[in-house]
C-alpha cells in the first residue's frame, strides 16, 4: 500500500519559489553523485557501506521494513539499521509529485525520481529499492507520472506520451525488463489528468475531475482490473483530487475505502469516509466520535482525515483531526480553532471509534507491540510562521511499543511500509 500520501493542509497557501529555490541546490550537487551510481546495476545508494556498483550486502536484520522521505532522501529501514539512503527532491507543497508505493508481496518499494519536479519528464526514472537488501535500481521511465502496486510483485505506471495517456505493468522481480503496456483509461472525456489512487492484488483505483451541476467539479472513480480493463464506475464523490485512500488484499478479500476532501480551506468542512465494492457500490461509516462538539456539516467545525490505510487485523483505520469555528470573524483561516489534534481512529462495524489519545498524522503496525507514528503539525487556522511551509508539513518519526515512543527522525515528509505485517 501506498505511503499515507497528504492532501494540501487548510488554511494554508503553498508557495513554490522556496522549494524551487532548494530543488536547484539539491540538483546542482545531486548530478554528481547520479552520474557515478549509473542506472540500473547493483549496490546501495545508502551510505552504509556498500560503495556503487559492488554487490549489495546480505539481507539485514529481521522485521518488518518501513521507509520514511525527508525534502532530500528516501531512507529504507528495517529495525533500526537503515538498508538504504536513495537521494531524491521530495515536494514540500504538492504530496502527487511524492507517491511512494509498496508491492503487494511486501518485497520491494517504487517511486520516481524527481526529474518532473524539475520540467525534465523526459528523463523521468521508475527507482525500485529491495527491502530485504537495500539493492536500488533505476528503470527509464519517460513521461512517467503517476504509479500503484498490483499482482503481487508489479507496479502499473501511467505515461504521458504524445498528448495520450499510456499505462504499463513492470515486473520488479526483472529489474532489466521493459514495462508491459496494458489498456491505458478511458477516462470521463475531460482535459483533466488521470490519476491512481491505488491498487489491490488484482484491481486498480483511477481517479480524474469531472463536471457536475454545470460548472462545479467533483471526482469521479473508476475501478480497473489488472490489465485496465474497467469494471465498475461510482457516483462522483464532492472532493479534489488529494482524496486519502486505502487500498489492501487481506487474506481472500480485497478492500478498498476512500475519504472525500470536501471544501479544502473552509472552516465549516466535513470529511466523509466511504467503504467501496467492487461492484460500485458506495458505504458510508459514523464518524460522531471524531467529529468536534456542536458539529453541523457544512455549517460548523470540521474535520481532516490526513491518513487512511487498512491493518493487518482487517480494519480500516484513519488519522483524523478536528476544529471549531469562531463566526466571528470573518476570514475561513481566522475562524479555525483546534479542537482535537490529529489522533488514531479504528472503524468498528459502521462507526469509528477512538484508538489512541497521543497526536499521529501517519502510523504503521510494524509488530504486535509495535509501530512507526509521524506526528506533524495540524496548523489549523492561519499559520503565521516564516517557515510555514515546511513546518505545517515535516514532523518527527517515532517507534511507538506500549504507548511508549522513542524519536527515530525529524524534518520528515511521509511514512510508508508493506500492506500487511511480515
Amino acid at each position: 500500500m501506498s505511503g499515507a500520501p497528504r492532501g494540501r493542509r487548510p488554511g494554508i497557501t503553498v508557495g513554490r519559489l522556496a522549494v524551487l529555490v532548494v530543488l536547484a541546490l539539491v540538483v546542482a550537487v545531486g548530478a554528481t553523485l547520479l552520474a557515478t551510481w549509473g542506472d540500473g546495476g547493483g549496490g546501495q545508494d545508502g551510505r552504509n557501506g556498500a560503495g556503487a556498483g559492488r554487490p549489495s550486502p546480505a539481507p539485514s536484520v529481521d522485521g518488518t521494513p518501513y521507509a520514511y522521505t525527508t525534502e532530500k532522501e528516501l531512507v529504507l529501514m528495517r529495525g533500526d539499521r537503515p538498508l538504504a539512503r536513495v537521494p531524491r527532491v521530495f515536494d514540500l507543497a504538492d504530496t502527487q509529485q511524492n507517491t511512494v508505493v509498496w508491492t503487494h508481496d511486501g518485497r520491494r518499494l517504487a517511486f520516481f525520481s524527481d526529474d518532473a519536479l524539475l520540467e525534465r519528464t523526459e528523463d523521468t526514472r521508475l527507482i525500485t529499492v529491495d527491502a530485504r537488501t537495500g539493492e536500488v535500481r533505476r528503470l527509464p521511465c519517460p513521461g512517467c507520472y503517476d504509479l500503484a502496486p498490483v499482482a503481487e510483485h508489479e507496479v502499473a505506471v501511467l505515461r504521458w506520451d504524445s498528448d495520450a495517456t499510456r499505462a504499463l505493468r513492470f515486473d520488479l522481480t526483472r529489474p532489466k525488463a521493459a514495462g508491459t503496456e496494458i489498456t491505458a483509461p478511458a477516462g470521463n472525456g475531460s482535459s483533466w489528468q488521470i490519476r491512481f489512487l491505488g491498487g489491490t492484488r488484482s484491481h486498480l483505483l483511477t481517479a480524474q475531475y469531472t463536471t457536475v451541476a454545470g460548472s462545479d467539479t467533483a471526482m469521479d472513480l473508476r475501478l480497473l482490473d489488472r490489465d485496465g480493463q474497467e469494471v465498475a464506475a461510482y457516483p462522483p464523490f464532492d472532493s479534489n483530487a488529494y482524496m486519502p485512500a486505502a487500498l489492501a488484499t487481506l487474506g481472500d478479500r480485497e478492500r478498498i475505502a476512500v475519504a472525500a476532501r470536501q471544501n479544502p480551506g473552509g472552516c465549516a468542512a466535513p470529511f466523509p469516509i466511504h467503504p467501496l465494492g467492487l461492484n460500485g457500490e458506495v458505504g458510508g461509516s459514523d464518524q460522531s466520535a471524531a467529529l468536534p462538539p456542536g458539529f453541523l456539516p457544512g455549517v460548523t467545525g470540521g474535520i481532516e482525515v490526513n491518513d487512511l490505510w487498512w491493518g493487518p487485523d482487517r480494519h480500516l483505520y484513519a488519522t483524523i483531526s478536528a476544529w471549531t469555528c469562531d463566526n466571528s470573524r470573518r476570514a475561513e483561516d481566522d475562524k479555525q480553532r483546534l479542537h482535537r489534534p490529529a489522533t488514531l481512529f479504528r472503524l468498528d462495524g459502521d462507526k469509528w471509534v477512538s484508538a489512541g489519545d497521543q497526536p499521529a498524522t501517519v502510523v504503521r503496525p510494524l509488530d504486535r507491540d509495535t509501530r512507526m507514528v509521524l506526528a506533524i503539525p495540524d496548523c489549523v487556522g492561519r499559520t503565521n510562521r516564516d517557515d510555514g511551509v515546511t513546518y505545517c508539513n515535516t514532523g518527527t518519526l517515532h517507534r511507538e511499543r506500549d504507548g511508549k515512543r522513542t524519536e527515530v527522525a525529524d524534518g520528515v515528509l511521509s511514512l510508508s511500509a508493506p500492506a500487511t505485517v511480515s
